[in-house]
């Protein structure tokens, strides 16, 4: 019996040795499997904080692209002309332009237009580098806008608008780019309203033009372009424009400036006003363009020049049967001075391969009172 009470004495220790045993191997299992959880939660949490930064980091991406807008034009003229008897012929690429724009937030936007005119600026080439439009646009109440800066003028068909596929001819209109002097632009402070029922108000205070005193009816030279702008007299622009027609245009629009001189100390031309406004219907296929426009100016001096009179008007009618071609005719009259009664004719077509590209031909005639510039045009414009 005591050897039977020995054996179970020791098989009962060696049992007990045994379960200790497994228990701690269990034990240091347990810590083991605990720290490799432990590392596995550390990974899993540097994933995904991994993966938020870039989700973060494409969102940003995202919204810094939607905040950002690009485009732009260019237009190469060739023109072959019979300048009241001289052959003419040229070759230039006339216009390259990008528009730049960048949304602070729902209610603030930068809208800008830097241009190169004929691919070389110098002091010995006739190009030029302008920006014609760099303004902040607030949202100040519902319909209602406020931009400041340079602006382009709330004035004509083809101020605002001039991208090439957007008009007909090579060239501008050229009642738009006189009696309108296109590209128009100056520094101030646009106010925009519009309604519920498609009508838009603009009313503009900008700097006004500044005449030369060696041609002080010129215009069109008057522009200051916002460049070192004279501001002693402030010119004040209105426009209303009507669009609850399905196809239709319609607008007018009015300018007052003081003093052309700007307050020169010996006065050489006073006030001008501008009335003008325009109607585009298109009708399916068809579409017709009216605009008319007049200048008058103050004073004795204007008068005894037969400057106290200077306007303008065309009418253009086109046709587009198909989506790659348009045909048109445009009729133009203006006068600058008294008894000078210039008219041109313009006809051609424009062929679209895609809808922002366009290639242009037209053939123009002038009056002798318009230079007698006969001939045809070439064109290539697009944007983008």
């Amino acid at each position: 019996m005591k050897h039977i009470g020995n054996t179970l004495l020791l098989a009962a220790t060696l049992f007990s040795s045994a379960a200790i045993a497994e228990n701690a191997n269990d034990q240091a299992e347990i810590e083991a499997l605990r720290e490799r959880i432990d590392q596995l939660e550390q990974d899993l949490d540097a994933k995904l904080e991994a993966m938020a930064d870039s989700v973060e980091s494409q969102q940003t991406d995202e919204s810094m692209a939607n905040q950002v807008h690009l485009g732009g034009y260019g237009e190469l003229h060739y023109n072959h002309l019979d300048v009241d008897g001289v052959d003419d012929r040229e070759l230039d690429f006339h216009r390259f332009v990008i528009f730049f724009g960048y949304d602070f937030s729902d209610s603030i936007r930068f809208v800008s237009e830097l241009e190169v005119e004929h691919i070389i600026a110098s002091s010995s080439r006739r190009g030029a580098v302008e920006l014609e439009q760099a303004f902040i646009e607030f949202d100040v109440y519902e319909g209602t806008m406020a931009q400041v800066g340079a602006i382009l003028m709330p004035i004509g068909i083809i101020n605002e608008t001039h991208e090439p596929p957007t008009f007909y001819g090579v060239e501008r209109p050229i009642v738009e780019t006189t009696i309108i002097p296109t590209t128009w632009w100056s520094n101030g402070v646009n106010l925009i309203y519009r309604t519920n029922n498609a009508l838009r108000f603009d009313l503009m205070l900008s700097e006004g033009l500044k005449t030369g005193e060696s041609d002080p009816f010129n215009l069109k030279g008057g522009k200051q372009k916002g460049s070192f702008a004279d501001a002693f007299d402030f010119a004040v622009t209105g426009r209303a424009t009507y669009t609850g027609m399905a196809g239709l245009e319609v607008a007018a629009y009015a300018q007052y400036q003081p003093d052309l001189d700007q307050s020169a100390e010996d006065s050489y031309a006073e006030e001008a006003t501008l009335i003008g406004g325009h109607i585009i219907y298109q009708l399916g296929e068809f579409t017709a363009k009216g605009l008319y426009a007049r200048w008058d100016l103050g004073g004795d001096a204007a008068e005894a020049a037969g400057k106290d009179v200077q306007d303008g008007g065309y009418l253009e009618l086109a046709w587009r049967p198909m989506e790659a071609l348009g045909f048109f005719v445009r009729q133009s009259a203006w006068s600058q001075e008294a008894e000078v009664d210039a008219a041109q004719t313009d006809f051609g077509l424009s062929y679209y391969p895609h809808s922002d590209v366009v290639l242009k031909f037209d053939y123009q005639l002038q009056n002798d009172d318009a230079g007698n510039s006969d001939g045809f045009n070439l064109g290539l414009g697009y944007q983008f």
